[in-house]
């Protein structure tokens, strides 16, 4: 199989911590929309310890090319390569166009096992960050142990909400932290993510980073939003 290679724009140290923007299909983060979005939030490297991606939609991930100093994630991806494959989206399409990794099995898109296991093969093959999301602590250790990098644990229940994964369930995040260290996994929380309470919480309790979406998009000022997430200071 050809492997390809591409330049991270964030820190390639794997101890950085990580901070993914899922900006969702929201009207004022998509189309004609998404330009002066993207072009006011903070570029990937710019708090020293943290890697920030953007995970947009389809039709706006061409941005990364006019934002090269922000990293793009696809909201989803195939696991086939190119070919007869109508409405696919493929990790070889994404590199060659400067994609550096993508969510699936986001709980408004999910997929099969089958689908999973196929997309984390091929993302390690070919050396592409992949973000697997996981609804209970079950399917942390099933894609853990399948040999996903980075699992993304998202109650379904609490996305969206004003309660915070790390306040509802901080137990689970601890327990669900230990499996993917066990695994070489690095575990990312998400739903109702808002503070840098919500982050500091999720990281004392082993986890790596957050998911966040409608805290940050939905914010009056999403690049003050970003930055209170990561900086104490502004809490």
């Amino acid at each position: 199989m050809q492997r390809y290679t591409y330049v991270k724009l964030a820190s390639n140290n794997t101890n950085d911590n990580i901070l993914i923007i899922n900006t969702k299909h929201y009207e004022k983060s998509t189309g004609v929309r998404a330009v002066s979005f993207f072009a006011n939030l903070p570029e990937s490297n710019a708090f020293k310890g943290w890697q920030i991606h953007y995970a947009a939609g389809p039709y706006d991930l061409h941005l990364a090319k006019q934002f090269p100093e922000k990293s793009f994630y696809a909201q989803h991806v195939d696991p086939n390569g190119y070919g007869a494959y109508t409405g696919k989206i493929s990790m070889e399409m994404l590199i060659e166009t400067g994609i550096h990794g993508s969510l699936i099995n986001h709980s408004e898109f999910r997929v099969g096992f089958e689908v999973i296991d196929k997309s984390i093969h091929k993302a390690r093959d070919l050396n592409f960050d992949l973000v697997v999301c996981a609804e209970n602590l079950e399917e942390v250790s099933r894609f853990a142990q399948s040999g996903a990098r980075l699992v993304a644990y998202e109650p379904p229940e609490l996305i969206g909400g004003n309660i915070s994964v790390s306040t509802a369930k901080p137990g689970i995040i601890e327990k669900a932290a230990g499996i993917c260290e066990k695994n070489g996994a690095r575990l990312i929380v998400g739903a109702g993510i808002k503070t840098y309470v919500d982050i500091s919480t999720s990281l004392k309790l082993g986890a790596c980073g957050g998911l966040v979406a409608s805290g940050v998009v939905l914010a009056s000022n999403p690049s003050i939003a970003i930055t209170s997430l990561i900086n104490k200071e502004l809490t």
